[in-house]
């Protein structure tokens, strides 16, 4: 509590504030905050805030404070109910759109926004807060339309600003140079336009120019020089000035904010195609904020592109916990039924997702195409047709894949009338058709020019060379078709999540297509050329095999070096690649086979069991532990990799770690022979023979006959100085396992103690002729160093 003379004090302070200072305001809201004086606080920013509308950090300071007294989420809730019971009201369903922005809920701002557009097409707020708001969502062309719009109702320096910053974001400089060159003329005070324009100038290597904007900026808000004297209420919440400058720029920000560093790298490689780094970089914002709806959106598109649907589907569903009116986490999960093959679940999403949101085209595209597999038809087209009247890419691929798949091929050009790489790739296709092959040829190699990693072109340029006789050169292309995209399937359809990922291709195969694929390829090719084989990734593994059954290991790497080149990550060639070098003694190249492979596909439990396998059979225990930890991070509850972790404690010595697992497993069943050993040993080793008893007692009444068993047993029979039953069981285990050096030393000791020297010093030879670890081998040099003066001080003594 503060007292009243403090808060005389403060209030006196606060009339002494010049009017055109709102870093002041700023730093006294501060005080009055960390006093408990949340209204007073929310006068002084608002001061601020009046002084300088774009004083970055007074406005995230009014949100923290409206957040933290409770007051934010009261005005979105007077505001939402004012709304749903009152007559329409432009200027509160304005407010509400804006708050929801603020507080990052974008989807219900969009909501409002369009609200009002819906009521008033001519309101340059509205438009201009969606644009806003589309451009957190880093949806840069549909905001690049709404500032436009907005534009056009009322020419303003901001507006051009806000286009400079997303031309920026897109990469496209010279354009973010003359839209902030233009709020400039507008507004040549502008402290901000001249910041941007200087950050923008940089970015094309006009550095001069750049810190000449730089110091107008400074000298128009000399505020913008001044970061650290402005207090921020609470540094784990608020975007400094300069960091929020560079967020507007793309430009990765300070560790100050981690979170939304990550996430803008995680939108930044999304948007590049880079899904793996993506998805990093999103499940690290995760470990920072699980409240960000958006975040989980994106994360969840990410997922499909990887193929991890089931992971998808999960962060959707996480999406609409947040945010039920979530239109992209809506669309999300319609996608994973899709993706299942649940069409009537994918059908119920897509046109929940339009029921939220009426314009937004991905859930009218990808509802079309559930329609269309189906079988509605009717609908499919009238929604294909909307859809790609709206612009969306996705529509119109499939509406022509459509044509040209029932063979209306006049249609499909029609459709395809332009000079994108799609287009000319479905001309392509048609004139292949139709026999004009030259055509088709060329429009293939200049697809190849321009995109070379598009698998389709490589397809169906190596079946056009074929059929012309050019048998090489065809099958070198279907080859390479086959390295980018190994399952391709010419009767895919699009599936539509955002405009930006269109290029990297997500696509919707229906199951018959789907089961068809090999034999249809393998038909086009006899057709073309019947007497040729074209080998797939299974067949040179088949090979490999062959010759490493009979440890020719050169062509045996030679044929699994071929399946490689046509899939380079299939991990079935991987493993069995590091299974041949291991077997020709390389043993470095096979475990750096392994090891890389693993690093790149964390998932991947066949090649991590491989390389946990191999580590283990070297005696490299702690490496190989460390796998099976990770194999245990993917399935937490596998019960042969909690036994192998267990043993692999005990072999290091790490007694408690595998007791407990020990513990853990015999729980799950008692009847387990492997346990019920491992207890055993572990007792052993704590020369706790009570403990052990009943472990030994269950495995002698089952008896398996193991190695392992008969060792552990002549143990325990040896501690209880039953020398007659301990030389049985160490016996029975060398007729199992003759070289191993471990029942030896035993026997070696039951003979000491019986008095037969010669003999002992036999058994111990015998060990150290079979290789013992260096522990062991000290043990046993001991023994008979010892053994051996006993005998010749006997030998003197007689």
């Amino acid at each position: 509590m503060i007292s009243p003379e403090e808060y005389k004090v403060l209030k006196s302070f606060a009339e002494r504030i010049p009017d055109n200072d709102p870093g002041a305001h700023n730093n006294l809201a501060v005080v009055y905050y960390n006093k408990g004086l949340y209204e007073e606080a929310i006068q002084e920013l608002e001061k601020a805030l009046s002084i300088d509308p774009n004083f970055t950090l007074a406005r995230n300071n009014l949100e923290i404070v409206l957040r933290k007294s409770g007051k934010l989420d009261n005005k979105v809730k007077e505001l939402a109910h004012r709304i749903d019971v009152e007559p329409f009201d432009e200027l509160k369903t304005l407010e509400l759109a804006d708050t929801y922005r603020k507080l990052n809920r974008y989807s219900q701002a969009i909501i409002y926004y369009r609200k009002v557009l819906d009521f008033n097409p001519g309101s340059y707020e509205a438009h201009f807060g969606l644009g806003i708001t589309l451009k957190s969502l880093g949806k840069y062309d549909d905001a690049l339309e709404e500032i436009k719009k907005s534009l056009e109702i009322k020419i303003t320096p901001e507006g051009y600003r806000l286009l400079g910053e997303i031309y920026f974001n897109k990469g496209i400089i010279d354009l973010a140079i003359k839209n902030f060159q233009e709020a400039i003329m507008l507004d040549p005070s502008s402290a901000e336009a001249h910041f941007f324009l200087g950050f923008a100038y940089g970015e094309k290597g006009m550095h001069k120019e750049g810190k000449e904007e730089i110091k107008k900026a400074i000298q128009l808000n000399p505020s913008l020089a001044q970061f650290e004297p402005n207090l921020p209420i609470e540094l784990t919440e608020h975007k400094g000035y300069l960091e929020f400058l560079k967020e507007q720029l793309g430009i990765p920000k300070s560790s100050v904010n981690e979170y939304q560093v990550h996430y803008n790298l995680g939108m930044t490689y999304r948007n590049k195609g880079l899904f793996t780094e993506s998805r990093r970089e999103f499940e690290e914002a995760l470990k920072l904020r699980t409240d960000d709806a958006e975040l989980f959106a994106a994360l969840g598109e990410v997922n499909l592109f990887l193929n991890k649907i089931d992971d998808a589907m999960d962060n959707f569903s996480r999406t609409l916990e947040l945010d039920p009116l979530s239109a992209k986490g809506l669309n999300g999960l319609g996608v994973v039924y899709l993706k299942k093959h649940d069409y009537k679940q994918a059908k119920s999403y897509f046109q929940k997702a339009i029921a939220v949101d009426n314009a937004y085209i991905q859930a009218y595209a990808n509802l079309a195409l559930v329609q269309l597999v189906s079988g509605e038809i009717d609908d499919a087209m009238k929604n294909l047709r909307f859809a790609a009247d709206q612009g969306s890419e996705e529509a119109r691929y499939n509406l022509g894949m459509y044509y040209y798949k029932k063979g209306d091929y006049e249609q499909t050009l029609k459709i395809f009338n332009d000079d994108t790489i799609d287009s000319n790739f479905f001309k392509g296709l048609v004139y292949a058709e139709i026999g004009r092959d030259e055509e088709a040829l060329t429009l293939f190699k200049n697809i190849i020019n321009v995109q070379p990693n598009y698998a389709g072109a490589y397809y169906n340029l190596g079946f056009l060379l074929m059929k012309i006789g050019q048998f090489e050169e065809g099958l070198s292309n279907i080859r390479r078709g086959m390295e980018i995209e190994p399952n391709y399937e010419k009767d895919k359809f699009r599936i539509a999540l955002a405009r930006e990922l269109y290029e990297f291709g997500l696509y919707y195969t229906p199951p018959k297509v789907e089961e068809k694929f090999e034999k249809e390829i393998k038909e086009e090719v006899e057709e073309f050329f019947p007497t040729l084989e074209v080998p797939t990734p299974q067949d040179y593994i088949q090979e490999a095999e062959s010759y490493l059954k009979k440890n020719d290991f050169e062509k045996a790497l030679s044929m699994i070096d071929e399946a490689l080149k046509l899939v380079p990550e299939m991990s079935e060639a991987v493993i069995l690649k590091s299974k041949i070098l291991f077997q020709a003694g390389n043993i470095d190249d096979a475990l750096n086979q392994l090891e890389s492979f693993t690093k790149r596909h964390p998932d991947n439990i066949e090649s991590i069991l491989s390389f946990a396998g191999m580590l283990k059979s070297l005696g490299r225990l702690k490496q190989a532990k460390e796998q099976y930890e990770n194999l245990l991070k993917i399935q937490s509850d596998n019960i042969e990799w909690l036994k192998e972790l267990a043993s692999i404690n005990l072999a290091l010595n790490e007694i408690n770690d595998a007791l407990a697992i020990y513990n853990r497993l015999y729980e799950l069943n008692p009847g387990d022979l492997s346990v019920n050993l491992g207890l055993l040993n572990i007792y052993l080793k704590k020369k706790d023979l009570e403990r052990s008893k009943p472990y030994l007692d269950f495995l002698e009444k089952e008896m398996p006959e193991t190695y392992d068993f008969f060792v552990s047993a002549g143990l325990y029979y040896l501690e209880e100085n039953d020398r007659s039953k301990a030389r049985g069981f160490f016996e029975r285990a060398v007729e199992l396992e003759p070289s191993s050096p471990v029942p030896y030393y035993n026997l070696g000791i039951i003979s000491v103690q019986e008095g037969k020297f010669d003999e002992a010093c036999n058994y111990w030879k015998k060990a150290m002729l079979l290789s013992p670890d260096e522990e062991l081998a000290s043990k046993i040099t001991h023994c008979l160093n010892i053994t051996m003066e006993m005998m010749e001080f006997l030998k003197q003594g007689i």
